[in-house]
């Protein structure tokens, strides 16, 4: 089946992306609560030198992300400070580039290593074989601050769209509790409260608005 063009978008800087990271054949992603752990950990070791994070949410087959890429200069002088001989075929040739060229290609990657890292684990500790993710994963541009304060509200719904919880607040597998949370997160919690003007209006707002998502399931997918 094909996927919408504006489901594939270049990762750029500056940009807000909703990203999409779907299971394939409706596998499982996460048997356990140390899988989850595994997914989560991997993904900062792959990602978070590369892209900042706003939110995200786990479910049985599949992960939503808000995530907005770092400035070339920021992964620039990351990779740089990196020993030569850790450095990956893409990374090699971001640093040797124009940065612009290869921004996208970079940022793919990191996705990409990270699937496959999270695959082999999970498929080596549950003695399964195959690939677990979709291929190419989906990525959409957010275009405006309202789309992507209402896509915020629609992720940390999910999983009570999807029937997993009663209450979306208490679930362990989304940030929302983590951008709430005074303990130390790799989330840019700052700049998601300041979008919904601090924690009451958060916590008002997502009570508001969560119905409408879980009703009106394809609105903002």
């Amino acid at each position: 089946m094909s996927i919408r063009k504006d489901l594939l978008a270049n990762f750029t800087e500056n940009d807000y992306f909703h990203v999409i990271c779907n299971s394939i054949q409706s596998r499982k992603l996460f048997l356990d609560n140390d899988d989850g752990i595994l997914f989560l950990e991997g993904y900062h070791r792959f990602l978070f030198p590369f892209i900042n994070t706003y939110s995200y949410s786990l479910l049985s087959n599949h992960s939503h992300f808000i995530v907005r890429p770092r400035t070339s200069g920021e992964i620039y002088s990351y990779l740089t400070k990196l020993p030569p001989g850790t450095l990956t075929i893409t990374q090699k040739r971001f640093i040797h580039s124009d940065h612009i060229s290869m921004f996208d290609q970079l940022i793919t990657r990191q996705f990409q290593n990270f699937f496959i890292y999270y695959a082999l684990q999970f498929n080596r500790k549950h003695n399964q074989s195959g690939h677990l993710f979709q291929r190419p994963f989906r990525r959409k541009m957010l275009t405006d601050d309202s789309h992507l304060t209402q896509l915020m509200i629609y992720i940390h719904a999910n999983p009570l769209k999807h029937e997993i919880v009663e209450d979306f607040t208490t679930y362990q597998w989304s940030s929302y509790q983590a951008i709430l949370s005074d303990i130390p997160t790799y989330l840019c919690r700052n700049e998601v409260l300041d979008w919904f003007g601090g924690k009451k209006n958060f916590i008002k707002t997502h009570r508001e608005q969560r119905r409408f998502y879980y009703n009106h399931r394809d609105s903002i997918e």
